[in-house]
C-alpha cells in the first residue's frame, strides 16, 4: 500500500451578495501545483480542470514521483471570510472519493461520490446546477 500524504484539488464556489458583479457566483480551483485557487469561468470550467488535475496527481502518487512532495493540500479555510462558500476536493488516489466543506462548518465531510459532492457543494451557496453538468 503507498503511504503518502495527499494533495488535493478542490472546486470552490463563492456567493456574492455585491449586485455591482455580473455574477452573483464564482469559481475556482484550487491547484496543488501552485498553491493557490485560480478562478475559471463556469462550474463546467472549474470540473473540468479539477480532474485534469486529479489525474495527473494520481498519475505522480501511482508512480512515487518525488516532485509529488512539492505540491501543495487545500488549505485550511480562513475565519475571517465571511462569504458564503462551498467547496469539495478530490482525493486523487486509483479509487477517488470526495470532501465537502462549506463557509458555516470548515471541516471537511465525506461525499460519497462526484455527483453528490457537486451537487451538495451547489446546494449550499444556492447555486443551480446545469443539467449538462452533473457529472
Amino acid at each position: 500500500m503507498i503511504r503518502q500524504t495527499l494533495r488535493r484539488p478542490s472546486l470552490k464556489i463563492t456567493r456574492h451578495t455585491n449586485q455591482t458583479r455580473s455574477s452573483s457566483f464564482s469559481f475556482e480551483v484550487w491547484s496543488p501545483f501552485t498553491a493557490d485557487y485560480q478562478p475559471v469561468e463556469s462550474i463546467e470550467a472549474g470540473l473540468r480542470r479539477v480532474d485534469q488535475l486529479a489525474g495527473v496527481i494520481c498519475q505522480m502518487w501511482l508512480q512515487r514521483h518525488p516532485m509529488q512532495n512539492a505540491l501543495t493540500d487545500t488549505p485550511n479555510a480562513d475565519n475571517s471570510d465571511t462569504a458564503e462558500w462551498a467547496e469539495f476536493r478530490i482525493n486523487a488516489t486509483t479509487y477517488r472519493t470526495y470532501d465537502t466543506r462549506r463557509h458555516d462548518s470548515r471541516g471537511w465531510a465525506r461525499a460519497t461520490g462526484l455527483t453528490h459532492a457537486t451537487e451538495a457543494t451547489c446546494g449550499r451557496v444556492g447555486y443551480a446546477l446545469p443539467r449538462s453538468s452533473v457529472p
